[in-house]
């Protein structure tokens, strides 16, 4: 069905492409991507073979229709795959296969209308699939640089003013039919713009879940069947400003929430704050040297009925905490400086130092992949635990902008060991080793 619609979709946007008078003001944009990666010793054990590679593809193609001066239409389809991974069938790789053979990989990643000045108002509403980019994307971001990216069902206000922008949305993340299994993310977010050259940006965020298995994640094992729906909020201020040469970042976020079950009630708590700036020298090659720090809480009891860690929601985490992608905004006490250098308008070269720690030793390591730790056992966390030095990683990274179309990126990663992973891999009976992360991104806008 998923192929037929498309097709049907796929088919319009050709007729209107081709008889734009007909289907009103219609422009087409889209994008090429590939990218190579290589990964090698993922976790951190010279006894294990892990080394991996592979070429991640994503092509977009976006429909915007001005249907009237107040309505518009934006339709985006987008098809990701790893090269070669469509030669599978039914779990089959034996003998010869086509290139398609395999799962369809095609699907709407945007897909709303908007009508703006709503009844003669200054707010407007999105209606549809779409996505939801606030501050620095570390709570709420379209992670563009996975190959699917994200995007919400969503139905989102906006008022906009020259003093405050405000959204308000609901959005359905899971949703079950036969119950109320249903998962739903509500935000209000306001920025405010009275203040010359800084922003401030204050958000309220609600998660509910429905379901009987737990939410979020730590190293509290939930005990007894959850019997009510989970919930989760997060309370959060930023500002972002610009002084001289000097800019700068700050964000605080708190969160509460519970999670009920048959035997017990456990309290849902947390706190993270990221603090960021930069000093643009006056040379004639534009550099910028900056600094960083980020702490999100993590949980120091597991046996109790308090989960202190703090849950980054629905981030882009990439690029955040290092280009390897090993850290995540939970339990971290992480710092790093780095320096970007504008060397003519076609090259930019961007260098790194991370060093991660963990907030809480008694907590996991959490990844930058999701809520839970990453599934390798060296990060799971125990009352035990004495260590907190995880890793250090050093990030380099050259872009080149061929044209207004085409753009190159090329990036390494070298993640050290900390005492922390020392330690667990040795306990393992492993071999602890640094891990190497290297990739080329084309990117092709049009």
């Amino acid at each position: 069905m998923k192929r037929i619609l498309l097709s049907i979709f796929a088919a319009a946007l050709t007729a209107a492409w081709a008889v734009p008078a007909m289907a009103g003001s219609v422009d087409f944009s889209g994008q090429y991507r590939l990218r190579g990666e290589f990964r090698d010793n993922a976790d951190f054990d010279q006894n294990t073979t892990d080394t991996k590679s592979n070429y991640l593809q994503r092509v977009r193609l976006t429909a915007n229709a001005q249907a009237t001066s107040d309505t518009s239409v934006k339709i985006t389809i987008q098809d990701s795959r790893t090269w070669g991974s469509a030669l599978t069938k039914n779990g089959v790789t034996s003998g010869p296969k086509l290139t398609d053979t395999g799962d369809n990989h095609l699907d709407l990643h945007e897909s709303f209308v908007q009508v703006k000045d709503l009844f003669g108002t200054p707010v407007s509403v999105k209606i549809g699939r779409q996505q939801l980019v606030y501050g620095d994307q570390r709570l709420i971001g379209a992670f563009g640089w996975h190959n699917n990216a994200r995007s919400f069902d969503a139905i989102k206000f906006t008022y906009g003013s020259e003093q405050v922008d405000v959204d308000a949305w609901t959005s359905k993340v899971r949703e079950n039919t036969t119950s109320d299994n249903d998962q739903d993310f509500y935000g209000a977010y306001a920025t405010i713009k009275a203040v010359p050259n800084n922003t401030l940006d204050a958000y309220v965020l609600y998660l509910r879940d429905g379901s009987t298995t737990g939410f979020v994640g730590n190293n509290t094992t939930i005990a007894g069947t959850i019997n009510k729906p989970q919930d989760l909020w997060t309370y959060g201020l930023r500002v972002k400003g610009k002084w001289n040469a000097v800019d700068y970042t700050a964000e605080f976020a708190a969160q509460s929430g519970t999670i009920d079950t048959t035997t017990n009630s456990y309290d849902l708590s947390g706190t993270m704050f990221a603090i960021k700036g930069g000093y643009t020298l006056p040379t004639p090659i534009k550099v910028r040297v900056g600094a960083e720090y980020d702490y999100a809480s993590g949980d120091n009891n597991g046996n109790d009925n308090d989960m202190e860690t703090f849950t980054n929601l629905f981030p882009t985490n990439h690029g955040h905490y290092g280009y390897a992608d090993v850290q995540g905004l939970r339990n971290t006490s992480s710092w790093s400086i780095n320096a970007k250098a504008q060397v003519n308008p076609q090259l930019s070269l961007y260098a790194a130092y991370w060093n991660f720690t963990l907030a809480e030793e008694h907590d996991n390591w959490y990844g930058a992949g999701d809520w839970m730790s990453a599934p390798t056992g060296f990060r799971t966390g125990n009352s035990t635990n004495t260590q907190d030095e995880v890793a250090s990683e050093i990030d380099v990274v050259a872009t080149y902008k061929y044209n207004s179309a085409f753009t190159a990126q090329l990036g390494y990663s070298l993640v050290t060991t900390g005492d922390y992973t020392d330690s667990k891999i040795a306990g393992a009976g492993g071999q602890a080793a640094d891990q190497d992360f290297a990739y080329l991104m084309l990117t092709a806008n049009f």
